[in-house]
């Protein structure tokens, strides 16, 4: 496509590799499959987004032909990134959910304590929303911020949260009274009120998902974000911000599958791909375009609540096609097994498709005016 050769990607290839190789290793060894990720052009990639001068990478990523600030550049990387495995790049350290979060919402403090660290060690973090009881419903939140002389107690459990296992510091929502609020937490400085339980993964290990449980863990009123601004702000109207310009992300990200295994299906002389190829090509002019609405502050939520389900649904649909075409391989093949397991991954990542059809008909009608 002509945005691959704009962006000059297929030079990436060579570093790129080593993202398949650590995706399939992560699952038996995810300390060799890091030190499979220590390559500078990867980690640039995984940094992007961050703040300037925070940026341990950001000399690297001015040497890069994509421009690491145009939101459509970074969702073609991604897609691109995830030809070759997308579970390898959510194992890396670097820019994440908390990220935006804490520069959306934090003060100038808040953001130099969450992201000094990025320059003196690789950097993981956790955003912290979902619940064993109540899934990712920011309403029904049962994790509680309660006061007690000069600074707040924080307890509940979370559940399916990426990155925390390795975090230095992450975000936890919680409820305070009447409001919902962003916590910093540093696990490491409440090793006794702060449990991480790592969970088994049939897709995506690289995202290392985790049980935490908090239990009257101590948090100052600095680490609250906007704790003196509205409730609604820094709540679910806050976290939602967040999650939707991540999902245009999730969606690259199971098209970028979808993509390296029907080239998968191709190599092995399987014919008869084209109408899934011509749903590829619309699905990716569909990326690019929700991308241009980012990048010109006119993203339409319908549009991408439909996105990312529909590339989600084609990832599985793909997959789907190797135990048909490939039985032999599916059955014997490490590598095609582990990447038709994450192909079924994406669905629960950033909200299932019936939220996702929800959301796209509330958005939809209510930019028509109605009721």
């Amino acid at each position: 496509m002509c945005i691959e050769k704009e962006l000059k990607l297929s030079g990436l290839d060579k570093h790129l590799s080593k993202f398949a190789q650590a995706g399939l290793l992560i699952e038996t060894d995810s300390d060799a499959a890091r030190q499979l990720l220590n390559d500078d052009v990867l980690l640039a990639i995984s940094h992007i987004g961050l703040p300037d001068q925070y940026n341990p990478y950001r000399e690297r990523l001015n040497e890069m032909a994509f421009d690491p600030e145009n939101f459509i550049h970074y969702l073609a990387l991604v897609e691109y990134i995830s030809r070759f495995d997308a579970s390898g790049m959510m194992a890396m350290p670097g820019t994440s959910l908390s990220c935006r979060a804490v520069m959306a919402q934090g003060n100038e403090a808040q953001q130099e304590f969450f992201f000094s660290r990025y320059l003196q060690q690789p950097a993981w973090t956790f955003f912290a929303v979902t619940e064993p009881d109540f899934g990712s419903d920011a309403q029904g939140i049962a994790a509680t911020l309660t006061p007690k002389d000069n600074y707040f107690l924080l307890n509940g459990e979370k559940m399916f949260i990426g990155g925390a296992q390795l975090a230095s510091v992450g975000l936890v929502f919680a409820r305070m009274g009447n409001s919902q609020r962003l916590v910093m937490v540093e696990p490491a400085a409440h090793q006794e009120t702060f449990t991480v339980t790592p969970l088994e993964a049939y897709g995506l290990a690289g995202a290392g998902l985790s049980r935490i449980e908090m239990r009257n863990l101590p948090v100052s009123g600095e680490q609250v974000l906007g704790l003196h601004e509205s409730g609604l702000r820094q709540g679910i109207t806050a976290i939602g911000t967040v999650f939707e310009k991540h999902r245009p992300l999730v969606a690259a990200m199971a098209l970028g599958t979808a993509r390296g295994l029907l080239a998968a299906l191709e190599q092995a002389h399987v014919t008869g791909l084209a109408y899934q190829w011509r749903q590829y090509h619309a699905l990716y002019q569909k990326l690019l375009q929700v991308g241009d609405g980012y990048q010109h502050g006119d993203a339409k939520v319908h549009l991408t609540s439909q996105l990312k389900h529909q590339a989600t649904r084609f990832a599985e649909q793909v997959a789907l096609l190797l135990p048909q075409y490939l039985p032999e391989q599916w059955l014997t093949d490490v590598t095609l097994q582990k990447r038709y397991r994450d192909a079924f991954a994406f669905e629960y990542m950033e909200g299932t498709s019936n939220i996702h059809r929800l959301n796209a008909f509330r958005s939809y009608t209510a930019s028509l005016g109605a009721a």
